[in-house]
């Protein structure tokens, strides 16, 4: 089992922050070959992206990105699939303040709505990149 990962307001906002910076224009897209749904994930978005092969690659999404940044595994990111960042973070060993927990769902939601990431960014913290 995978030791709970301690995640403060500052560290998810900082992480968060800097994973933005460095693709604001960025649109979200999953892998075509991963855009099939399976086990019933929604398949526009994926906190982790698998190789053709089904084998973990790198994190996806902001979400995914931030959360494996701060130490949470990907082998334990990928059991989260299908779930929205407010269920991954009631789910996942790691331990956030409600704070941080509407923090990455309010992002996610931008995200999967097809906003660029700093846009999305932008409409969840009021601060712009």
């Amino acid at each position: 089992m995978t030791a709970a990962v301690a995640i403060t307001d500052d560290q998810a906002l900082a992480t968060l922050r800097e994973v933005v910076a460095e693709r604001p224009e960025y649109v979200y897209s999953a892998p075509a070959y991963m855009q099939e749904i399976q086990d019933g994930e929604d398949p526009s978005c994926f906190y982790v992206h698998k190789d053709e092969d089904g084998s973990i690659v790198a994190a996806g999404c902001a979400v995914g990105v931030v959360l494996n940044r701060l130490g949470l595994p990907l082998e334990e990111l990928v059991k989260h699939e299908g779930k929205t960042a407010y269920q991954l973070v009631n789910t996942a060993p790691v331990e956030v303040t409600t704070k941080t927990r509407d923090l990455l769902n309010r992002m996610q939601t931008h995200q999967d709505s097809g906003d660029p990431w700093g846009l999305a960014y932008a409409k969840t913290t009021g601060e712009t990149i």
